[in-house]
């Protein structure tokens, strides 16, 4: 199979807003990044039982773009992982098409020959899952599905909003649920302010004085305290992906930890493992919203550092996560060129078969290779 690609998609990552027993859709674009060829493709999936795809095969004009349908058939339960649903997962081949006419069933001329294919995740959203994940104090799931679906919250109805809130206020994590809502946009105080919310007081009845007042205290009390426990989660997070610790990571994450806290360097969790080639540690990362094209202080992304580290399969596991192969550093420093003076072969041949560009910009003497 060739690495570069012939197709680009909108999102590497489908996201599908859920619900229990009724067909669940979502739209990803995919655009031929052949000028001069029609390119025919194919979509395969991991999870046929749980999937159609509409059309499942094509032909895409030179430089045009077709949309995908991807259709989740009604499910009767909820999904056991999410939002990330790492057993579902869809791949897109594709080949150039040559002069003459086109093959009768495109499914079976690809089959014999080598193509291109391009990965895409899944993961699962919507409002069900957040108010599930609220209810059972799962901080890590909530601020995963905020950062895939910006508007979840704001866009909540208020009756749907002042229920988020109570559901929030009862979990085992009320505190960090509360203010991540918060942080997300949901309207705490004017929610206290537009009736009561019928909340138990620390006795179990519940009295005027009590509705809504412990939501409040929740977003403003102790600050200080707050941010000493996100600077300690994002520290420990930071060391546990610089030393590869998947056990002590993955706890650290499904407990509600952040993973966008940065060093006085500017190295992010993401950055901490790439450097040292931890690609297990990458995947999960990124699993759990990290962002793929964080920059440093020197405006180095996580492809960058896998590169400095010489582990390839850590560099393609960024790419295929959408990692810019041609991204550069404030000096200029691309990853090509970094795997070239490093004398890194086989990575800068990868590289160059996943789209990176040739150039002739170089280090400044004051770019740091350490």
């Amino acid at each position: 199979m060739l690495e570069d690609n012939l197709v680009d998609v909108s999102a590497h990552e489908v996201v599908i807003d859920f619900a229990l027993r009724r067909k669940c859709r979502a739209t990803v674009l995919l655009t031929s990044l052949s000028a001069a060829a029609p390119v025919a493709f194919k979509v395969q999936t991991s999870s046929p039982h749980k999937f159609l795809v509409n059309p499942p095969s094509g032909i895409i004009p030179p430089s045009s773009s077709l949309a995908l349908q991807i259709v989740l058939k009604p499910q009767s339960h909820l999904p056991s992982s999410f939002p990330r649903s790492p057993a579902d997962r869809f791949l897109v081949r594709a080949a150039e098409l040559g002069p003459g006419p086109a093959p009768d069933s495109v499914g079976s001329w690809l089959s014999s020959r080598p193509t291109r294919d391009v990965k895409l995740k899944v993961a699962f959203g919507g409002r069900l899952l957040l108010r599930h994940a609220v209810d059972r104090g799962d901080v890590g799931a909530v601020r995963s599905l905020i950062k895939r679906q910006k508007g979840i919250v704001t866009e909540l109805p208020l009756e749907d909003a002042a229920s988020l809130l109570r559901a929030a206020v009862a979990s085992e994590n009320s505190a960090r649920m509360v203010s991540l809502l918060a942080e997300a946009g949901l309207q705490v105080d004017s929610l206290v302010e537009s009736g009561p919310l019928d909340l138990p007081s620390q006795n179990g009845e519940i009295t005027k004085d009590d509705r809504g007042r412990s939501a409040t205290r929740l977003v403003h009390h102790d600050k200080g305290q707050q941010e000493q426990e996100v600077q300690r989660q994002g520290e420990a997070v930071l060391m546990a992906a610089r030393h590869g610790d998947m056990a002590g990571l993955s706890s650290l994450l499904r407990g509600g930890a952040a993973t966008d806290y940065c060093d006085q360097y500017g190295l992010a969790p993401l950055h901490a493992a790439a450097i040292k080639g931890h690609k297990e540690a990458v995947v999960l990362l990124l699993d759990f919203g990290s962002d793929v094209e964080c920059r440093d202080n020197e405006g180095h992304t996580p492809l960058h550092l896998a590169v400095e580290c010489g582990s390839i399969e850590t560099a393609e596991a960024l790419i295929d996560e959408g990692a810019n192969v041609n991204a550069a550093s404030e000096s200029g420093t691309t990853p090509l060129y970094m795997a070239r003076i490093l004398g890194y072969q086989e990575i800068e041949e990868m590289l160059l078969r996943r789209g990176a560009v040739s150039s002739e910009i170089v280090c400044t003497a004051s770019t740091s290779m350490e």
